[in-house]
């Protein structure tokens, strides 16, 4: 039937290993479809380990190395990272016969207990992570054991798998690592939990989950609910994290710093320099994710906020003498490694100094009937020690009447009991306030009290 030499395995091409492999598959599909009780067993048993790392909402997959030899378009292109266990992950046993025998027995609590190193060592492989100083992780889910007919010729058999999946926490520098691998290794690839529900990227992509589809029996959205829940594998972890406070930045060092709880700050007791006032200014515009149209040579912005300093500016000093500034004080400098700084606090509570904006209506609308019309609120562009912030400009759409009302607040003063004054604050706050837009300017509030008096805080030009 066969040629001689067929299952020769030594020193044959691919092709030759591809068609060993066909065989094998046609009698273990055959084997294992028209089994008389439909229970034959298997001839291969491997333990593996995934594991699930989730940033900004996405799953981390691995583009297989079988990739190209797929029987059908069902068999995915991309796993999770991790893989099998083999004889280096196992302790305990000595005897190497003993260890072989154990690697290919069904069930073993022995290889199950490895697949921990197993695991840490397909990270170390895949995705170059090292366990502790980029990750640790805990169990997430041990799947029932899986059967399917797989393996490398001439090893392709009928195989039961049993699977323990882990989910995996980065260290910054474990998070800044990954960012930058996945940057530069194609293989590594990012699937939305919607990618995952639909079994294929809009980029048709294919994940290599069959074991976990079945585990859930088919129920994707339950997987996708579950993954869903799952938190990050990053967290930002900003230190200071107080509700409804927020810290006002100068631009100009002749004037001081404000925070406080919202609509009560208080200038604080804090002299900075020109100098230090612009890294302070660098750190807060990153942090909210401002886009900087010049920036300096000597650093990399990194998301959540950090900044990379190289080793060789003088910036470093700056940051590590403004960070001991920042010791026990109503803002937060956090360094890391002497390298990585940034202003501890969540962006949203940053804001800017109230000259950097203006409020901009067309004359034309502000005297027009439409009962909706176009305002524009501006940020000036402004330096920083990091380098030059540009300028943002949002549009929205806002009530005649309001835009009126708040014209009023620049003309005329209403104490905070009056009528007019609170309906126009309170139309401000449930709407263009929440605008997620608005928020993002970094502008603290259009509608202000102080000292008994409800005014607009900004240049309304119009």
């Amino acid at each position: 039937m066969f040629a001689d030499n067929f299952w020769n395995t030594q020193g044959i091409a691919d092709d030759k290993k591809d068609r060993q492999r066909e065989v094998l598959r046609a009698i273990e599909q055959a084997r294992h479809q028209h089994h008389a009780r439909r229970q034959a067993q298997p001839i291969r048993y491997c333990y593996v380990a995934w594991s699930l790392i989730k940033i900004d909402g996405a799953i981390l997959f691995y583009q297989r190395e079988d990739t190209q030899k797929r029987f059908d378009k069902s068999a995915g292109d991309y796993g999770l990272i991790g893989g099998r266990a083999n004889q280096n992950d196992v302790h305990g046993i000595t005897n190497k016969t003993e260890l072989l025998k154990t690697l290919q027995s069904p069930n073993s609590p022995i290889i199950k207990k490895a697949l921990p190193e197993t695991l840490k060592r397909e990270l170390r492989e895949e995705a170059g992570l090292q366990f502790e100083t980029h990750y640790t992780f805990k169990p997430w889910r041990t799947l029932k054991p899986f059967r399917q007919v797989q393996g490398a010729a001439p090893n392709h058999a009928l195989t039961e798998y049993y699977l323990a999946i882990f989910y995996v926490e980065l260290t910054l520098d474990g998070y800044l690592f990954l960012r930058r691998k996945v940057d530069s290794d194609a293989r590594l690839v990012w699937f939305s939990i919607a990618d995952i529900a639909d079994g294929e990227a809009v980029d048709g992509k294919i994940p290599y989950i069959k074991a976990l589809y079945a585990d859930y029996a088919g129920d994707h959205a339950a997987l996708s609910a579950d993954l869903s829940e799952l938190p990050d594998s990053f967290a930002p972890g900003y230190v200071l994290n107080k509700e409804k406070f927020g810290i006002t930045l100068p631009i100009d060092p002749g004037k001081p710093v404000a925070a406080g709880l919202l609509g009560k700050e208080k200038p604080l007791a804090l002299t900075l320099s020109a100098r230090q006032l612009a890294l302070f200014l660098g750190l807060a515009a990153h942090l909210r994710g401002f886009d900087f149209t010049k920036l300096a040579e000597d650093l990399v912005l990194h998301p959540h906020g950090w900044v990379e300093i190289a080793e060789a500016s003088p910036m470093r000093a700056e940051l590590i003498e403004l960070t001991a500034l920042s010791n026990g004080s109503d803002w937060l400098i956090e360094k890391h490694k002497e390298k990585l700084f940034r202003l501890s606090m969540t962006p949203l509570s940053v804001f800017f100094a109230d000259e950097l904006f203006s409020f901009v209506v067309a004359p034309g609308d502000l005297n027009g009937v439409s009962s909706k019309i176009p305002v524009t609120i501006r940020r000036q562009s402004f330096d920083t020690a990091f380098g030059h912030v540009g300028e943002k400009s949002e549009s929205f759409k806002i009530s005649l009447e309001l835009a009126h009302r708040l014209k009023s607040l620049t003309e005329n003063q209403f104490s905070v009991d009056n009528d007019l004054a609170i309906k126009t604050e309170d139309a401000y706050k449930k709407g263009l306030h929440k605008d997620p837009r608005f928020q993002a300017l970094g502008l603290r509030n259009l509608v202000r009290r102080d000292a008994g008096i409800v005014k607009f805080a900004e240049r309304y030009l119009g």
